[in-house]
């Protein structure tokens, strides 16, 4: 090959190379900026789900307000199958967490909310600094799939991952 060809493909590649890098990290600097997440789950061990998360639907202890709970609440319009998920856990710490009960349910495909059941659900924390809080979720609701919820039927398991980033100003 001709050496300034050689060169010109070097240069373009690194070029693309950078450009590349750049787009990618355009975009979560932004969430990092901007403060956001997602909520990434299956139900009953089936089809992989995400509902994203902007810098209001999470409320962190002590970070624009004095409460020591953590208090995580998706919105309807992030799903695209209509699923929701609320849930708060108190005084927050590393490691496993019950959820509220009275706070913390789960609806799928536009039904009734569905209480998840604190005696059963975790929500394990393994990061929570300044910038992002990390948690595995091992949740079960009620079966709210028929247009309201049956207490009889087996109780739906939501397995998945929390993270969400601080906005910048508040750390």
């Amino acid at each position: 090959m001709h050496p300034q060809i050689r060169s010109r493909l070097a240069a373009f590649s690194l070029m693309a190379g950078a450009f590349t890098l750049l787009a990618c990290s355009g975009i979560n600097d932004s969430w990092e900026v901007k403060g956001g997440g997602y909520i990434k789950y299956k139900v009953n061990d089936g089809e992989s789900h995400t509902i994203e998360l902007g810098p209001d639907d999470v409320e962190i202890p002590f970070i624009r307000n004095s409460h020591h709970y953590l208090y995580v609440k998706t919105q309807l319009e992030e799903s695209s199958r209509g699923d929701q998920i609320a849930f708060m856990v108190n005084n927050p710490k590393l490691g496993n967490n019950a959820p509220v009960q009275e706070y913390s349910w789960f609806s799928m495909e536009f039904s009734e909310q569905g209480r998840i059941f604190a005696e059963n659900s975790t929500v394990h924390i393994d990061q929570k600094d300044d910038s992002t809080w990390t948690a595995d979720l091992e949740l079960y609701t009620a079966d709210c799939r028929n247009g309201h919820c049956i207490d009889t039927l087996p109780k739906l398991k939501i397995t998945g991952r929390f993270r969400y980033w601080i906005p910048e100003e508040y750390r």
